[in-house]
């Protein structure tokens, strides 16, 4: 697994890192830390390579040293990159990249996102005012709509009990479900498996049926104790977001997914804004 993260110099970004390190522990994922400064130029700002090199050294240190699969940093300092920006690479079993690029946040996350081939978006958010990130509101929001992979954002770093997986009739990924398998074990948390169903009644058994039976058995093997629960179409917003206040709330938004068509922008805004810990857009 590759795992992108979005940091800036800001406290919610620092609080973020105990749960990648965890993340990254379990999964023995590779690691971007990725920075975003405003203006180009011939070198990176002073402030944001030396936070990066801050936040490295707090994620190894969740590791035991004989267990950290993060080797030394290669070279004297960040070197320029062809494709723009600077980056400062590790030599270890696992790589930890850093990363710094110019320009827009939102555009330069789903820039490098895509070109490192990453299956995993972290940030966190400043809680204060909806869901800010380095000064822009949007940028989250941004992110959870346009990242080719799935994107977690991190608003409370606190333990939630329960995960809300939220699934319809799209297909659903191999990496997207062991993201959701990897959140319940780091919260040791319940896992509630909603369908959602445009036609409730019927006396055959269906394909969304019969997938939430296989996800139970899935995730049961895995010694993860599962509930099932079918809603309605009508009733699904509500339901999100009156689970969002206490739980994580993991809503799978493929191109070809009806939720997608029953979500607004607007209402993944309204999610950012009011989800009490995470949001977990699934791919």
């Amino acid at each position: 697994m590759k795992i992108l993260v979005a940091l800036d110099t800001q406290e919610y970004s620092r609080n973020i890192l105990k749960e990648v390190a965890r993340l990254a522990r379990n999964t023995l994922a590779d690691l971007v830390f990725l920075g975003i400064q405003e203006q180009g130029g011939k070198e990176p700002e002073a402030r944001l390579a030396e936070t990066l090199l801050r936040y490295r050294q707090d994620v190894c240190s969740y590791f035991d040293p004989d267990e950290l699969p993060y080797g030394e940093l290669v070279g004297p300092g960040f070197s320029a990159v062809k494709s723009g920006g600077w980056i400062l690479a590790t030599n270890g079993m696992k790589e930890l990249t850093l990363r710094i690029a110019a320009g827009t946040s939102a555009r330069q996350i789903l820039a490098v996102a895509a070109e490192s081939e990453a299956d995993l978006v972290v940030m966190g958010c400043n809680c204060t005012l909806g869901c800010e990130w380095d000064g822009e509101m949007n940028v989250p929001l941004r992110i959870a709509k346009d990242a080719p992979c799935s994107v977690l954002v991190i608003k409370q770093p606190t333990r939630a009990d329960k995960i809300v997986s939220i699934l319809d009739q799209s297909v659903v990924s191999q990496d997207s479900l062991e993201i959701v398998n990897q959140l319940v074990t780091l919260h040791e948390a319940g896992l509630k498996i909603v369908g959602v169903k445009e036609k409730m009644a019927g006396s055959r058994m269906d394909g969304l049926e019969r997938r939430m039976i296989e996800l139970v058995r899935y995730y049961n093997e895995r010694e993860v104790d599962a509930w099932v629960k079918m809603i309605h179409t009508r009733d699904v917003k509500e339901f999100v977001m009156n689970s969002s206040k206490t739980s994580i709330v993991a809503l799978w938004l493929g191109k070809q997914s009806l939720l997608r068509k029953l979500f607004s922008l607007n209402m993944v805004d309204k999610l950012l804004e009011n989800t009490g810990s995470s949001l977990l857009i699934l791919r």
